[in-house]
């Protein structure tokens, strides 16, 4: 056996576990995200004030976290690398950024905190941008122009 072949088991090997270890992420996520919504829409008092608001995106934006890493693991196991897992990537920072931002107590912020949030905003948007821009460069120079001889 090749030591290419030996790698690319012991590759689908290790990300089968995470696969397995991502779904368990995934449902206790769910869970505490369902139990929360649950329990704050049974409140008799029906008052959302912004500490559950947080808590409830929080468990929300940490789900979906999950799911766009356990993504990112599948794309990795089909072989499907480049600008696709590169764009789950991505998207795993934009989330993670975004959760951040729900959570923070913008009064008592530093400075410093909110302006690398904000350079990260504004990196990985560029960045997602960029991919955008070079995938449809792609795709525009593989359709031949019309009337075009093929």
């Amino acid at each position: 056996m090749h030591l290419d072949d030996l790698y690319r088991h012991f590759e689908r090997i290790v990300a089968g576990l995470l696969m397995a270890g991502m779904v368990v992420v995934i449902l206790l996520a769910l869970w505490s995200f369902l139990r929360a919504a649950v329990l704050t829409a049974a409140d008799p008092t029906g008052t959302l004030d912004y500490p559950v608001f947080q808590t409830l995106f929080d468990r929300l934006l940490a789900a979906i976290i999950a799911l766009e890493l356990a993504h990112s693991v599948q794309l990795m196991v089909t072989g499907r690398r480049g600008p696709t897992q590169l764009r789950a990537v991505l998207a795993i920072g934009v989330l993670a950024v975004v959760r951040k931002l729900v959570l923070i107590d913008i009064d008592s912020a530093e400075p410093m905190l909110l302006i690398g949030l904000s350079a990260a905003i504004v990196a990985l948007a560029a960045a997602l941008a960029i991919l955008s821009w070079v995938q449809g460069r792609r795709e525009t120079d593989r359709v031949p122009s019309p009337g075009a001889e093929e």
